[in-house]
């Protein structure tokens, strides 16, 4: 006799068929931002389509692994392993360590001045080390995602890519392209960020937060692929557009000592203090 078809367990099939289980488990981890920091099972089962099911057997994954914690009855947040996978990070990243040594002979420019140095991760920027007295005023602290197209911190990293990584990235983010002020069509995409790399470093103000501008210089590994990039951000009103060139080529030079030094940490695990 042919047994009756458990429609949730046959949704849940189909869903697992349009990406892996880890894949699908690793969104719930998404869910959780600043703004909605705290989730209950069935709010995370209609955020991601999930069937209750599933929801409940990640999460119950997720809490096992300390990638999840329930803080009250039915309510959960980020676990501890997150907390100490983050300060592995702080202390172990050759890139976090470099910035750090090299903060006291960062240029110390008239006025208010935040430094920002941003990691690329495949296909997206995130603020790895911050310093400064303009963090009120920036909306990218350490842990947050910049927008690729938009801003110095991201343009130099994006000018500095291979033609063909340039090129997908063109095709895939129509949308972001068009406000990216780097041209509509591909050429014009592609001269102007030829301009950007050969000035080397990148100027550009108000594009992610208004009233500040940033400039920004790239960050190479020791194979000369751009890994990152250095930043300084400040009042719109405190630039001077006689000394770009010269602040720019310092924030070269600066960039190149911190390219430097995280290759020479890469092969030395030690830490520094």
């Amino acid at each position: 006799m042919q047994q009756p078809i458990d429609a949730e367990a046959a949704c849940e099939q189909l869903h697992e068929s349009k990406g892996s289980s880890l894949e699908r488990m690793l969104r719930i981890l998404d869910l959780f931002t600043q703004q909605h920091p705290i989730w209950t099972v069935d709010g995370m089962s209609a955020a991601l389509g999930y069937t209750r099911s599933s929801a409940y057997r990640y999460v119950r994954e997720l809490t096992d692994a300390n990638l999840l914690f329930q803080s009250e009855a039915g309510r959960y947040s980020l676990g501890a392993r997150i907390i100490t996978w983050d300060r592995q990070l702080r202390v172990s990243d050759p890139l976090v360590r470099a910035a750090r040594s090299l903060e006291k002979m960062f240029p110390q420019w008239e006025g208010e001045q935040v430094w920002l140095v941003c990691r690329l991760f495949k296909d997206q920027v995130v603020c790895i080390h911050q310093t400064g007295s303009l963090a009120d005023r920036v909306s990218y602290s350490r842990g947050s995602p910049r927008p690729l197209f938009m801003g110095a911190t991201s343009k130099v990293i994006l000018a500095n890519m291979s033609s063909r990584q340039q090129s997908q990235l063109f095709l895939e983010n129509p949308q972001e392209v068009a406000t990216s002020n780097l041209g509509a069509t591909w050429e014009q995409f592609r001269r102007s960020l030829q301009r950007l790399r050969r000035q080397g470093y990148v100027l550009s103000s108000g594009e992610v937060d208004v009233e500040v501008f940033g400039l920004a210089a790239p960050i190479f590994d020791s194979d000369s692929k751009v890994v990152g990039s250095i930043s300084c951000v400040r009042p719109s009103s405190q630039r001077n557009s006689e000394h770009d060139e010269i602040q720019g080529q310092q924030m070269l030079t600066l960039a190149d000592n911190l390219s430097q030094l995280m290759a020479a940490l890469a092969y030395r695990p030690e830490r520094l203090d």
